[in-house]
């Protein structure tokens, strides 16, 4: 009875939890019903909603907010101190105490709640023997003394007056290019040629010669590139810059596009919008050997580079050309135009392009090259289409990329000494395929992967070289940029380039909106570890007068913030999340100064930031360098009017600052490199001289390997012999001596002829005996 009792009570008292239970969840669904029927502001909202602009919690409007707050401080201090004293003392401003009841020592704890309810983490609150000191109000008012300025590679700071423009980018729910057809027509796209479509399908370097066992892998025709003075060019069509392709100016009108351009001119302004969105995230290079384990993860000076462009207006369109140097005097301009048809064409076809070749009768193929044409919504972009192979994923279509040796892109002038230096290696810092996989994804690969994306394109396929001589050939999908670019994630490549592209259609109204209706100059410049993306713009035509000399310019300044479902983060954070949540981008736009010689000054430090030195090549003398640089000329066939030149009137006019006379170290390490990689390169070449060069996947007679295997026993003792002999009396010996100890029988078992008979001595090359393997076969 008693453990009955004792069962009934206790299941009342559950059944009445149960019930209170069951009563507070029907009250707490009713309210989580109740938050669900209200709509949930957006960020946008919110935006629109505040009293102040959501950039207003951002480190550019509160530096703004307090300087302005000290500047009002000093101005009132210095003509009326003494009721500014009072105003403090009466508002009890910033510490809630009177100025004359400030103490040097900390004194008591009087911010401390009283009330005990009161909970706050013990993570925000300092110990109670250690408070917070606070600076006395009067201080703010005591002028400071002016510090000097100090070098510092931090980046500069620039002061902006105003937020002129924002907005929010969301995820698009659409591609942001869409394919738009050519109106004329074009060549159709090469294929390459000399079996490198294996290239395409295997991952990895491939050797064009294996440095083992000397085969080819490819046709020995690649192995020496032709000269570049060599390659007549004027029977190419040549490149059409934006602003003279009337295909890509015909669809922009016809699509109502502003703004139209290549990828020659538009990566460098992508690159520049991507370091603002990431932050200057760091590449990754995990998959590279320990030789790199503690390089440099930032992107090259030379892709951070400031990039200049030029917005040519004409009838309501703005065509984007680069407003780069000239580059009729860099060497890696023209060979890689000559190597893409290198890899694209016969050695047969190849050869009607050369100088020493007859002029075409139809004086060249002038068809137009192919190209992709594609849409925005502000813009009309163009890529050409270098090969194509269709059994690739996609379109089938790749970039061909020509990537010369680390040697002559540092040092570009002394390229003929530098084409001695050679890759040895697949992995290693120096002189391995491996360094320039490294220098190609810290310098190459963002603007590669904007090309690609440009031209709905699967990868590109790199061929690595000297200048003279081809080394191997690699093909490396979009896939693989982008992991070692933004992370493992899928996707986050074509976010990364949807962001750039829709942040880019942003900013541009605003550029050519300082000067309407003209053409104008554009740099961009996002310096590292800056959170702006500032751009100068001045008027691309103008006139000087007596009131203003040089032409007026306006210095905009943009800035970023990331947000993943409405909550702020990095932008690293943002494009390598893999969560669901939508990625938006809070962008600012605002001009940095009125004052024309405070954003002059800005212009100058940032091409200061641009400008490159030349090292003197090898063998030039400063007395001979105007002349040197007066004759460089690749594109075109030396004329002899240009050669004919007052060499007083060169010197007289050549700019020496742009030239480094004395080279740095580490150009001289690269210099002794490539000398002593043209030794190796001469030693192989004597070595292999006479031999019959063996193609992997052409057919081949054995007998012409020089393949020979000798008894363990009687080679040991030829070498011996031949050691102490010496060469002078071995050069004395019969040729069957120099063989197998006089017994040239004894050959017979070492390479069949087609006939199946025995070679004999007399069958092999004895001019190249000392070639031969002397370490028995185990």
């Amino acid at each position: 009875m008693k453990r009955g009792v004792l069962h009934a009570g206790s299941y009342v008292s559950r059944t009445r939890l149960f019930r209170d239970v069951a009563e507070f969840s029907s009250v707490v669904s009713r309210k989580q019903v109740a938050l669900m029927d209200t709509p949930k502001p957006t960020l946008a909202e919110k935006l629109k909603s505040s009293s102040q602009a959501l950039i207003a919690s951002s480190e550019l409007v509160i530096n703004r907010a307090q300087a302005k707050s000290t500047e009002v401080l000093r101005t009132l201090a210095s003509t009326a101190a003494s009721p500014l004293l009072h105003e403090l003392e009466d508002q009890n401003v910033s510490l809630g105490r009177k100025l004359e009841d400030w103490k040097d020592d900390w004194g008591p704890d009087t911010l401390t709640p009283k009330d005990t309810a009161i909970q706050q983490s013990p993570d925000t609150l300092a110990p109670k023997d250690t408070p917070i000191r606070q600076k006395p109000p009067h201080q703010d008012l005591i002028p400071k003394k002016k510090r000097k300025k100090t070098s510092s590679s931090a980046p500069s700071v620039v002061s902006v007056s105003a937020i002129k423009r924002e907005g929010l980018i969301d995820p698009l729910k659409k591609p942001v290019l869409q394919d738009l057809t050519p109106t004329s027509q074009h060549k159709p796209i090469a294929v390459l040629a000399h079996g490198l479509d294996r290239v395409l399908f295997n991952p990895g370097v491939h050797w064009l010669q294996d440095p083992r066992s000397r085969v080819y892998n490819f046709s020995p025709h690649l192995e020496n590139i032709p000269k570049v003075t060599d390659f007549a060019f004027e029977r190419l069509a040549g490149f059409i810059s934006s602003s003279r392709d009337e295909d890509l100016r015909t669809l922009a009108k016809r699509e109502n596009r502003m703004f139209a351009g290549s990828t020659s001119s538009l990566t460098g302004l992508l690159g520049h919008c991507y370091f603002l969105i990431s932050g200057h995230k760091t590449v990754d290079i995990s998959c590279l050997s320990k030789s790199f384990y503690h390089e440099d993860k930032n992107f090259t000076p030379g892709q951070r580079m400031p990039t200049s462009v030029l917005f040519n207006y004409k009838d309501g369109v703005y065509a984007i050309d680069s407003d780069s140097e000239d580059s009729s005097k860099n060497v890696l301009t023209w060979l890689g135009t000559l190597l893409e048809k290198f890899l694209t064409m016969s050695e047969t076809e190849f050869n009607m392009y050369l100088r020493s070749s007859p002029p075409l009768k139809d004086e060249g193929d002038l068809m137009r090259e192919a190209y992709r044409y594609a849409k925005s919504d502000k813009f009309v972009m163009r890529s050409q289409l270098d090969g194509v192979d269709r059994r690739l994923p996609g379109t089938g279509v790749f970039d061909i990329k020509t990537r010369a040796c680390l040697p002559i892109r540092m040092d570009i002038l002394n390229w003929e000494e530098n084409s001695g230096y050679v890759l040895k290696s697949t992995q290693g810092f120096y002189e391995s395929f491996e360094r320039e996989y490294y220098d190609l994804i810290r310098s190459a690969f963002l603007k590669y992967g904007f090309q690609v994306r440009i031209g709905n394109m699967d990868g590109v396929i790199v061929a690595y070289h000297n200048t003279a001589k081809m080394f191997g050939f690699q093909y490396i999908p979009l896939e693989e940029m982008d992991q070692r670019l933004f992370g493992p994630e899928p996707g986050a490549g074509d976010r990364v380039f949807e962001k750039c592209v829709t942040l880019l259609e942003c900013i541009v109204p605003e550029i050519v909106g300082c000067f309407p209706n003209q053409s104008v100059k554009c740099t961009f410049e996002c310096e590292e570890n800056s959170t702006e993306l500032n751009i100068f713009i001045q008027p691309a035509d103008w006139t000087p007068t007596e009131e203003q000399t040089k032409p007026p310019m306006r210095q905009l300044a943009i800035r970023a913030q990331s947000f993943l479902d409405e909550s702020p983060v990095s932008g690293a954070r943002a494009i390598t999340s893999s969560a669901p949540e939508p990625w938006t981008l809070h962008w600012t736009l605002a001009d940095v100064s009125d004052d024309q010689d405070t954003v002059r000054k800005n212009f100058e430090e940032c091409m200061e930031r641009k400008f490159r030195f030349y090292n003197i090549p090898s063998g030039v003398s400063v007395t001979d360098l105007p002349k040197y640089w007066s004759e460089l000329n690749f594109g075109n066939a030396p004329k002899q009017t240009d050669l004919e030149t007052d060499d007083q009137t060169q010197q007289k006019d050549f700019d020496y600052s742009r030239f480094r006379l004395v080279p740095e170290r580490r150009i001289t390490l690269l210099r002794d490199l490539a000398r002593s990689g043209r030794e190796f390169t001469e030693m192989m070449e004597r070595a292999e001289a006479g031999k019959k060069k063996i193609v992997l996947g052409e057919p081949y007679d054995i007998s012409d390997m020089e393949i020979e295997v000798y008894k363990e026993e009687e080679d040991r003792d030829v070498h011996d012999e031949n050691e102490d002999t010496g060469p002078a009396q071995s050069q004395d010996l019969a040729p069957e001596a120099l063989l197998v100890g006089n017994k040239p029988n004894d050959l017979a078992s070492f390479s069949p002829n087609d006939d199946g008979s025995s070679a004999t001595a007399g069958s092999i090359d004895l001019s190249r005996i000392d070639e031969l393997d002397q370490e028995p076969d185990r």
